[in-house]
């Protein structure tokens, strides 16, 4: 395993840029269309879910200090049917990286490049991508820190300034039922991001210091942001317009303009995009070779990451559109993650329990006549 170290301040970037992700400009529209005026208090109530489910997995690992998670599933349940375990947690990294390999394709090719090939994209990100894991996961959070400025800056102060088009209206108009329907038709938001994030109990022994705060408050901050960008939309943008486009965010850029002068900040947006994307995918690659390495023990990182370029490219075109790639999350995502965020997980810790049940001193001794 690489011997690098993270700080409590880094683990909390690179716990938020993973939540984050392609969250605010993939999720936003879908779940405004399904949850209307309650959609940014649906990303509220995922958030409190989100951070049970890793209070659940800080737990886990507390059970096995110093392990990542294809390291649990051997120790709990033995070489072979842990390493199935395993193994299934790669195909769950390596199917989410190729998921948003896509979504970030789909956003530069519909947005900036509608002549440009979206394999094109893919492969020019997973190539850098790929050289940032070979470098290690300490030049990744680096990285973070250094773009941590610019990143909040540049999205958070346009939107300031957008609140002058505030319409509190968008929130009194009657589009759904109750708060309960919404959250009926919007569970995806529960899934993504933050069933994701179990992934990154691959990085939980490079963290030496309050693992447990870093992590917690990461989630919180990245679905704070994630609730406020939603809302946002909303009283600006208004409910039935912010659900019939596909990047509602990209739209509220747009059409900003500062005094009479500056305008089209939309390419401040699209910077902030494939820099906050790439650092997700990044750490989500580096997970996916970490967990290879282990699992099959190989020494060298280069030798699994420059080859999963393209599994994560061929993966990530295996849907037509961006269309078709939304509506296969708002039907089967939060069932498809229920087993790698809650069964999985569950399973290893019931797995700890027994093997501590059955540890020598923990039954009475048996009498010898």
């Amino acid at each position: 395993m690489e011997q690098a170290r993270l700080s409590a301040w880094q683990m909390f970037l690179v716990t938020f840029y993973f939540t984050t992700g392609t969250t605010w400009i993939v999720l936003t529209g879908p779940v405004i269309g399904d949850a209307k005026q309650y959609a940014w208090l649906v990303c509220l109530g995922a958030l409190a879910y989100g951070i049970l489910l890793a209070l659940l997995w800080l737990y886990l690992s507390s059970r096995y200090p110093g392990k990542s998670l294809v390291e649990i599933a051997v120790a709990a349940l033995g070489r072979w049917a842990g390493g199935v375990i395993a193994l299934f947690y790669v195909l769950y990294f390596v199917q989410i990286a190729s998921w948003v390999t896509r979504n970030l394709g789909d956003f530069l090719h519909t947005n900036m490049m509608p002549q440009t090939p979206v394999a094109f994209f893919s492969i020019m990100v997973l190539f850098t991508c790929a050289y940032a894991v070979v470098k290690g996961i300490a030049s990744i959070a680096m990285v973070s820190e250094l773009l941590t400025p610019y990143l909040h800056l540049a999205y958070w102060v346009p939107i300031l300034v957008a609140l002058r088009q505030w319409d509190w209206q968008n929130f009194h108009e009657s589009h759904i039922g109750s708060f309960a329907a919404a959250i009926g038709r919007s569970n995806y938001a529960f899934a993504f991001p933050f069933m994701e994030t179990v992934a990154l109990m691959m990085l939980f022994p490079y963290v030496q210091k309050r693992l447990n705060t870093s992590y917690i408050l990461g989630i919180a901050a990245s679905g704070l942001s994630l609730a406020l960008s939603v809302l946002a939309n909303i009283g600006i943008l208004g409910v039935n317009r912010s659900s019939r486009l596909i990047y509602p965010v990209f739209m509220l850029f747009r059409e900003m303009q500062f005094a009479s002068f500056l305008e089209h900040l939309e390419t401040f947006l699209a910077i902030n995009v494939l820099f906050i994307v790439c650092l997700k995918l990044s750490i989500l690659f580096y997970c996916a070779v970490l967990a290879i390495c282990q699992l099959f023990r190989v020494k060298r990182r280069e030798v699994v990451a420059f080859p999963l370029i393209w599994i994560l490219s061929a993966y990530s075109l295996l849907f037509h559109n961006v269309i078709e790639n939304m509506e296969w999350v708002q039907k089967y995502l939060f069932t498809y993650y229920l087993l790698y965020a809650v069964v999985f997980p569950l399973l290893l810790l019931a797995a700890a329990w027994l093997r501590k049940a059955g540890a020598p001193g923990a039954m009475p001794t048996p009498r010898t006549e």
